[in-house]
């Protein structure tokens, strides 16, 4: 009895020690991120739609056809424009109001109609991947709901804001014309994807790697696909258009076709394209992966070959979940032929939107690259579908390079032969997750010297259980190719997922550690944001006037500091010990103008 209260005492001891360092090491926000909830009551089962509400969309994207009237679960759509977990706040004119039977039928060339298509997509795809992950989901940051503007400004551009809570989109004028991105259901599905992808995985949005920045624009083209095929209407267009055959490119695996042929001409008149913006993406292609050191920062022709800029990379992993989401259609059509095939896409989307949604909860927690990926959907596959679809999956990710077919072997035996452990009925503190994985590490083969933070536990309607950890890591830029931020600190960030079935038995155990590859890659990835002049720093006068850059039009890092520097900088090139660089909380392609509440945001973080 005496050796259990003393393994607690220490674990105990153990744990608030790696809190306190957490909150001396680790940025403040990062720090209220950390600390997530803790219980494996099980979710209840979604809610059944009561009455509905009609309201007039586009159906992906106003090149694909006339607007439509579609159904929305009243509920979800309340006067002004609101739910639990979406508003309308638009920039321009106050929020649209229902008829006197609460429909929401306004047309295009209103700014109410621009207000309605971006509610009900951004609603939509919340509720989407809620049905995939059995599970309410929360945003990445502490409140209940997720402001949208459909006229946000001027300019060929869409974004995500963390920092601001919003999902913001722009128009641009071409020809006498207006195109606006909330028209564009793949564009509002897009950017409400990083708003999701971020509340299940917001380490992401923090890290300078390409794996993490360019799974999250994935996601975002993987969530455009999902939500377009929940439209009959469009697969019934899609298969008419392809005869059955998805491999042949069409409005589905080419995104925002309006905003791609509306800045096609602008690209003849002005020789380039804007931005080479997210929505140029065709997820029907032929990428296969490069090693890092083969990418380029820029290359000559972007909508042919691949970079180590995330936008551009995303299109590898892009193209093998459209390539995934064809196979297994395919197998469905073969293995029951007299199903119709409208069916069989219904089946295939649902199984791909699944796999998704539990590749992403069960697989890295932080760093990560599209291999790690790659086994995150085999692991889902192997906990949703028994391993049905796993010659679809290796097939697909060796073609693609992503995976060897070793690599894909290994792991399809590491899964088989994971140990027995067993989740306890309650797990519902920190503290308790962090002793549970001291029982189990030695059986998990985890290195000892790895301090593991825990971040939460939860339990979805299907009953299964996940626990996350996080591990940290700080590097230091050194080296003159860095500039006036040589010497500024950056906090890195792996982990652990504990993934356990309905009889609470050990399914998926994924740890992914930053590694010295990681720091090399990060290294290289930030000197190119500095060559792009695209770090904000938070107050101008510390840098000298040649190098003032306070606000760039493409900022993707904020450097934080806190004065006073040395007596000698900038000349010794050596700033403050403290000072620290982050990632940008908005993920977006072009802004032509200053971010919302932009200095109210430096001096926020500034004083943290």
């Amino acid at each position: 009895m005496t050796h259990m209260h003393n393994d607690r005492a220490a674990a105990f001891n153990r744990l608030r020690r790696l809190q306190e360092q957490m909150r001396s090491d680790i940025p403040a926000m990062m720090a209220q991120k950390a600390m997530s909830s803790f219980t494996l009551h099980r979710e209840p089962e979604p809610e059944a739609a009561q009455q509905m509400v009609y309201v007039v969309v586009y159906p992906q994207d106003p090149f694909v056809g006339d607007p439509e009237v579609r159904q929305m679960n009243a509920v979800d759509i309340q006067p002004g424009l609101m739910n639990t977990r979406v508003f309308v706040r638009d920039s321009i004119v106050k929020p649209a109001q229902p008829d006197d039977e609460g429909n929401y039928l306004y047309w295009p060339g209103t700014s109410e109609f621009d207000q309605v298509n971006a509610f009900y997509y951004t609603t939509f795809t919340l509720r989407m991947y809620e049905r995939y992950a059995q599970r309410s989901l929360p945003w990445s940051f502490p409140a209940p709901r997720l402001a949208v503007d459909p006229h946000v400004g001027d300019g060929a551009n869409a974004f995500y804001s963390e920092q601001d809570r919003l999902l913001g989109f722009h128009s641009f004028h071409v020809d006498g014309t207006f195109v606006y991105a909330a028209q564009s259901a793949d564009v509002v599905t897009h950017e409400a994807g990083h708003a999701v992808l971020d509340g299940l995985r917001d380490l992401f949005n923090e890290s300078f790697g390409l794996g993490a920045s360019a799974f999250h624009e994935s996601f975002g083209d993987m969530t455009a696909v999902l939500v377009a095929l929940h439209d009959d209407s469009l697969i019934q267009r899609l298969l008419e258009w392809t005869g059955g055959n998805l491999r042949i490119s069409s409005f589905l695996s080419t995104l925002a076709e309006q905003m791609t042929v509306t800045l096609r001409k602008e690209e003849v008149r002005a020789s380039h394209i804007q931005g080479h913006t997210i929505y140029l993406r065709n997820t029907l292609n032929t990428f296969h992966a490069k090693p890092f050191d083969e990418l380029l920062a820029e290359v000559e022709h972007p909508e042919n070959e691949l970079s180590r800029e995330p936008h551009n990379y995303s299109r590898l992993f892009s193209g093998a979940f459209y390539d995934i989401l064809v196979g297994i259609y395919e197998r469905i059509k073969e293995e029951e032929p007299d199903t119709p095939a409208r069916v069989c896409m219904h089946r295939a989307r649902d199984i791909a939107g699944y796999m998704l949604v539990c590749a992403v909860e069960l697989g890295p927690v932080g760093e990560c690259d599209f291999k790690d990926m790659a086994k995150a959907f085999m692991a889902a596959n192997a906990l949703l579908e028994k391993g049905k679809h796993e010659d679809v999956l290796v097939r697909v990710f060796v073609e693609r390079g992503i995976l060897t077919q070793e690599e894909a072997k290994t792991f399809c035996q590491y899964l088989d032969n994971l140990p027995e452990v067993h989740l306890p009925e309650v797990i519902n503190s920190s503290l308790a997750s962090a002793l549970f994985l001291e029982e189990i590490q030695s059986q998990l083969n985890l290195p000892d010297a790895v301090e593991f933070v825990p971040m939460g536990a939860y339990r979805n309607a299907m009953n299964y259980a996940y626990l996350t950890y996080f591990t940290h890591r700080r590097i230091t830029l050194v080296g003159e190719k860095f500039q006036q931020f040589n010497g500024t600190h950056i906090d890195l960030f792996g982990g652990l997922t504990l993934t356990f079935d309905e009889t609470n038995r050990l399914r998926s155990a994924f740890f992914r550690p930053v590694t010295d590859k990681d720091i090399r890659q990060i290294e290289i990835l930030v000197t190119d944001l500095i060559h792009k002049g695209e770090i904000a720093v938070t107050t101008a006068e510390i840098l000298p006037p040649s190098q003032q850059n306070l606000n760039p039009t493409h900022p993707q890092a904020l450097w934080l500091h806190t004065p006073p520097l040395t007596p000698d900088w900038p000349e010794s090139g050596k700033p403050s010990s403290s000072a620290k660089l982050v990632k940008f909380p908005v993920m977006y392609d072009e802004i032509p103008q200053p971010l919302p509440e932009f200095g109210e945001f430096l001096k926020a973080r500034q004083q943290e």
